[in-house]
């Protein structure tokens, strides 16, 4: 395989943050610069200007080695004058490093495998040549030294990248590298947004924040509703002091304050700082000339191997939905949204964050996994009542209360099961919302772990091997590789954790990949491993239903969102066990809808 590494600079009036490199590349200004390049890692060389570039020997046809490859990969398309590259001619040193825990961006990446270190003037050079200044493009010849370091810049950048490449192990799986293509074609396909739907939507987010800002002005005297120092005063000398401005502190007050105009400041307030109207701007500035918007997801973006979400954030959507009184979905209410908005209505900042899921439309089949975690853990643990519950099709929650005691019901069985897998107590019941004093949520606590013993003893399992090393229970094990601790998952994949220790109080903690030391147990552990299982399941249906020709445009947590009509034919797909997950009884359950909501 001949491996060609470079890195290029580029130039575009677009702002990449906020676009992505889909729509920033498409830009007319968009230009590569340079690229540096080596085949042999010996002898390193510089090609300025698109004509040099492309005399580059081997350019589209061998295989190319580069950090982020997808930025090289869609200018190098766009370059070439192609509907993207294949994702297979690439390898991407970030993917790899991702995979084994160590962080992502180049320049850290080449401090924690202390390797020859990035040239810090990178930003300044950048800053100067590929984004307009002020509105004017700064060229070459106008500061000619500064051109010349920033050549020097592009080959050392390539240098730190060989150096990367060759001290990390590429240790995924081939499931995994599979996944990783199957990543970059969702990401190429990118998923449709109504662009007429989200231009009248920050148009009207435009005009109900200047209405809400005079409102709020007129109720308070405060000339800025953004400051929350001024806010507070005015509360604080209305005689209802609040401790911070926080979206919780604020649901928290609301109907509790006992006077009506404190309650519509405390409204407007939430209004103004409802996050729709930028999920709109994003889509905008993300989306293609075909009206799609492309890169939204974050291939390994958690330490569990999930995806993180990018510029729209789809993993972040507003929750807020069109339901009736039963919580089923009001289509109607939706369509007449639509139409106010479309017409020309006053639609207000509820509304607008229920129509940020709508503005991508299909249709769609939307489906997710059912109970997705409480499975898995069950499953490692080898909690078989769990297991035999989820396979005669009985509500687990239900199964939970009876196991608790005749006093406990449904609710209080879903509380528990949500909030003591990862050995939580009585905070974690309070976040869920159980109700009751400290001795009733302990004695729950207690009544829970006597239930689960085998999930209880995978924990402290976890706990005990994460040091030691060994095997949890029969799907795990951790494997002791000097300070640093592998635990290969069912799937084979690795979670590699650096620099492990143990305080002298027993307490375990590794470095993160920013650098930064955490503390962890065997509760936490465990979140960490079946979380990465799901994910893993998540995976290989994603694999499954790209080969099966069902056009993936996004996923969401458990959630696949596929611009198909088939559902059975995705929900078939998604339930399929790998053979590493034999007796994991997997559900799945999905809708075909004209526009993206919530299920």
């Amino acid at each position: 395989m001949n491996l060609l590494f470079l890195d290029l600079e580029t130039f575009s009036s677009t702002d990449l943050k906020n676009a992505g490199v889909y729509r920033y590349t498409e830009d007319p200004t968009f230009e590569i610069l340079m690229c540096a390049w080596t085949r042999d890692r010996v002898n390193y060389h510089i090609a300025v200007g698109e004509q040099e570039i492309l005399q580059i020997p081997g350019l589209f046809t061998d295989t190319i080695v580069a950090h982020n490859a997808a930025f090289e990969r869609i200018c190098l398309s766009t370059l070439e004058g192609v509907r993207y590259h294949d994702p297979k001619r690439y390898v991407d040193t970030m993917a790899i490093a991702a995979a084994n825990g160590l962080p992502k961006s180049l320049d850290a990446l080449a401090k924690a495998l202390g390797v020859e270190a990035k040239d810090s003037a990178g930003t300044r050079l950048i800053n100067t040549f590929s984004k307009p200044n002020r509105g004017k493009r700064i060229m070459p010849s106008d500061k000619p030294d500064a051109w010349e370091e920033f050549k020097d810049y592009c080959v050392q950048d390539v240098k730190v990248l060989v150096q990367c490449y060759e001290a990390m192990d590429d240790r995924r799986t081939p499931t995994e590298k599979t996944l990783f293509l199957v990543d970059q074609a969702i990401n190429d396909r990118g998923i449709p947004v109504d662009i007429r739907l989200a231009q009248l939507a920050v148009a009207q987010a435009d005009v109900n924040t200047v209405r809400q800002r005079e409102e709020f002005t007129l109720l308070t005297g405060v000339d800025n509703p953004g400051s929350v120092q001024q806010v507070l005063k005015w509360f604080e000398e209305d005689g209802y002091p609040l401790p911070d401005m926080t979206k919780e502190t604020v649901a928290e007050h609301i109907g509790r304050t006992g006077d009506p105009i404190r309650e519509r400041v405390l409204e407007l307030r939430q209004d103004l700082a409802l996050a729709a109207n930028k999920k709109y701007v994003a889509a905008l500035n993300m989306a293609c000339q075909d009206g799609r918007v492309r890169g939204t997801l974050g291939y390994h973006g958690a330490h569990t191997g999930r995806w993180a979400g990018r510029g729209v954030q789809l993993q972040n959507l507003p929750s807020l939905s069109f339901t009736d009184e039963d919580g089923e979905w009001d289509e109607v209410a939706e369509k007449q949204a639509i139409t106010d908005l479309f017409e020309g209505r006053d639609v207000d900042a509820t509304t607008l964050k229920k129509l940020v899921r709508p503005m991508f439309h299909g249709p769609f089949t939307v489906a997710d996994y059912s109970a997705i975690e409480a499975r898995v853990l069950a499953w490692l643990a080898g909690e078989m009542w769990a297991l035999q519950a989820f396979r005669e099709g009985r509500d687990l929650y239900v199964e939970t209360a009876k196991r608790l005691g005749a006093k406990y019901t449904r609710k209080h069985g879903k509380v528990a099961v949500l909030a003591l897998g990862y050995q939580g107590a009585v905070n974690s019941l309070r976040v869920m919302g159980a109700e009751g004093d400290d001795d009733e949520l302990v004695v729950l606590v207690k009544a829970w772990r006597k239930a689960n013993p085998k999930i209880v003893r995978f924990w402290y399992r976890m706990d005990d091997a994460f040091w030691e090393g060994g095997r949890v229970g029969r799907f795990v094990r951790v494997e002791v590789h000097g300070k640093d601790r592998h635990i290969v998952l069912p799937s084979g994949r690795r979670l590699i954790y650096r620099d492990v220790r143990r305080s002298k109080d027993g307490r375990l903690s590794f470095q993160d990949p920013r650098g930064f030391r955490q503390d962890t147990y065997g509760g936490r552990l465990t979140e960490n491993v079946t979380q990465a299982t799901a994910r893993d399941l998540l995976a290989e249906a994603l694999i499954l239903l790209e080969q099966a020709g069902v056009p993936v445009v996004a996923h969401v947590h458990d959630e696949v969102v596929a611009e198909t009509e088939e559902k059975g034919k995705v929900v078939r797909l998604m339930t399929k066990n790998p053979k590493w997950a034999d007796g994991l009884p997997l559900n799945a359950e999905g809708f075909v809808t004209e526009r993206y909501r919530k299920g």
